[in-house]
């Protein structure tokens, strides 16, 4: 449960606001083998992944990364304006759309940048032979203070920037079976303790947990190439 704390300059007093509900998904009681015959490996809380039978990364040189996709916590923007009713505090749907346009970008640009640090693998702009497709969404998306409207002297405090969810499927490229799911959730800028939530921050932490999962994902494919 997170809290979200308002406060404007003339106030002195902070005072608390809604409570947005956790995410639904609880990964731990994943199937031992997914609808397309993947083995589960490995099943937590936050974590679930799926493995093909037999496969071997090390026969894969190249990587091609497709563009990703994003989608909101269901209804987060309602709920975020229920608990906003001032006008200027409100979410338009052009917001969203552009809140989603922008962590689209900066999830293939970090990601990328990520993987591109191995010199085991390289990453090309089109699939091929011994190329692994990679097919990237960020889901269930949940940002307490999305900070998208420049509101006057209002500032908002929270405990963590939010909530997202990584769901990568992993194909053979020139098949296209696929080979892995991964499905890891994820908390925003958990500083344990309330800060002031503005773009910057905001940005700062979503990059941080991209570049986590995109540092996972590298270290293993290394490790593959390796062992």
């Amino acid at each position: 449960m997170k809290k979200l704390f308002i406060v404007k300059m003339s106030i002195v007093a902070m005072a608390a606001t809604c409570i947005i509900g956790c995410s639904s998904m609880n990964t731990s009681t994943a199937p031992a083998v997914s609808p397309e015959g993947m083995l589960l490996k490995k099943s937590t809380y936050s974590t679930t992944a799926y493995l093909k039978a037999g496969v071997d990364f090390a026969d894969y040189n190249q990587i091609h990364i497709l563009p990703s996709k994003v989608a909101f916590k269901k209804n987060w923007q309602r709920s975020y304006n229920r608990q906003n009713r001032i006008g200027s505090q409100r979410l338009t749907d052009e917001d969203v759309v552009n809140i989603k346009a922008d962590v689209a970008k900066l999830f293939d640009e970090t990601f990328s940048a990520e993987l591109s640090k191995s010199t085991l693998f390289s990453i090309v702009d089109h699939a091929g032979i011994q190329t692994l497709l990679l097919k990237p969404m960020v889901i269930d998306l949940d940002i307490n203070a999305p900070d998208v409207n420049g509101i006057g002297n209002t500032k908002t405090y929270v405990e963590e920037t939010g909530e997202a969810t990584l769901y990568l499927e992993i194909y053979d490229s020139v098949s296209g079976e696929i080979l892995a799911r991964i499905i890891d959730e994820e908390i925003i800028g958990d500083n344990s303790y309330f800060g002031w939530a503005n773009k910057i921050k905001n940005r700062i932490d979503t990059k941080r947990v991209i570049r986590k999962w995109a540092k996972v994902l590298r270290t293993n494919f290394d490790k593959a190439h390796t062992k």
